[in-house]
């Protein structure tokens, strides 16, 4: 009898803890800047999908080698007032915050940015200390959880170690909460401050099928791989892993390249259902992954998203309701 109750009170214990780790996982979304001001029916789709974190992304842009940004021509979301309101709304419905400061280059990419001169590099790495301790500062006064420091700097990141060591110092002077760095999923291992950070962040575009139309049992395979590279770097940096983004787009293909946004085609809900039904049941409940942000989401949830829009929202699409039914376990 003593035996069988043991046994009982362990299957107890074993199911608390499943649904403890469940529930401290960060169920995110990649809330983009909107136009005008938002109000609780912009925040309440997140809490119906059961969303408990979102990040919010004010841009800057590269003009003569520095980033302009909290500029009067720029949408409300991407500005200094709309963040913070942005913030408050979001804490204030029980939602906690991740700021991801990105910098948008016109036609190129981050990852590819270089500069061949000495003070073009100082001139850049001026502004971006900027950009960054701005919105720091910001995070800091608001009580914001976590801040990115910067998103697929692949190149910037090779060329300019002493520039890194000195903003991740300085931030952390600044900041008390806590610190990740989005690089993208074919790099991440190069990354040399994530012993400096809290958590590593991966933008995870990872390519989980060679066909564009696969079988569920394909997607499943193609993340085994990725899966068991993640772990062992996660459990060798002693650090969890946030994938800072992740999505598909619904159209097929979107698992072959999953990073690709301009390329167009047909509408295809089932390719975007597959990609994340293959990532909840493969991945999600990995300890080495603290959680994760879908890339991306609109206000105005009603007009969003639906039937023929092949952009990587899941609005008001099938695959919205494979994340708040994951979400919900």
């Amino acid at each position: 009898m003593k035996t069988f109750l043991h046994y009982l009170i362990c299957i107890a214990w074993m199911q608390l803890s499943i649904n403890l780790f469940a529930q401290d996982k960060m169920k995110g979304i990649s809330l983009v800047g909107s136009r005008d001001p938002i109000s609780i029916a912009d925040i309440s789709p997140l809490i119906e999908i059961n969303a408990n974190w979102v990040t919010l992304m004010p841009f800057g842009f590269i003009k003569d080698k520095e980033i302009k940004f909290n500029i009067p021509w720029q949408w409300w979301g991407e500005r200094e007032e709309g963040i913070r309101e942005t913030i408050d709304l979001c804490k204030n419905n029980g939602l906690k915050v991740m700021l991801k400061p990105q910098v948008w280059i016109p036609d190129g990419y981050t990852g590819d940015f270089k500069l061949s001169k000495e003070n073009d590099w100082r001139i850049f790495e001026s502004s971006y200390r900027e950009f960054i301790l701005f919105f720091l500062e910001i995070a800091e006064e608001l009580e914001v959880e976590l801040f990115c420091i910067g998103t697929e700097w692949k190149s910037f990141i090779a060329a300019r170690p002493d520039f890194w060591n000195r903003l991740i110092r300085e931030a952390k002077s600044i900041y008390k909460y806590q610190l990740t760095y989005a690089a993208n999923w074919d790099d991440f291992q190069k990354v040399y401050f994530w012993d400096e950070l809290d958590y590593i962040g991966v933008n995870a575009y990872f390519p989980i099928s060679f066909r564009k139309n696969p079988a569920q049992v394909e997607l499943l395979e193609g993340w085994k791989i990725h899966r068991k590279r993640l772990s062992e770097f996660s459990h060798k940096n002693k650090k969890q892993i946030i994938f800072t983004e992740i999505g598909y787009r619904s159209l097929k293909g979107a698992t072959v390249k999953p990073w690709e946004f301009r390329e167009k085609g047909a509408y295809a809900s089932q390719i975007q259902v597959r990609a994340y039904e293959a990532f909840f049941e493969e991945v999600w409940s990995e300890d080495w992954l603290k959680g994760m942000f879908v890339w991306k989401w609109y206000i105005n949830h009603p007009d969003q998203g639906g039937r023929g829009n092949i952009d990587f929202t899941p609005q008001n699409k099938p695959a919205e309701k494979v994340i708040r039914d994951s979400w919900a376990q």
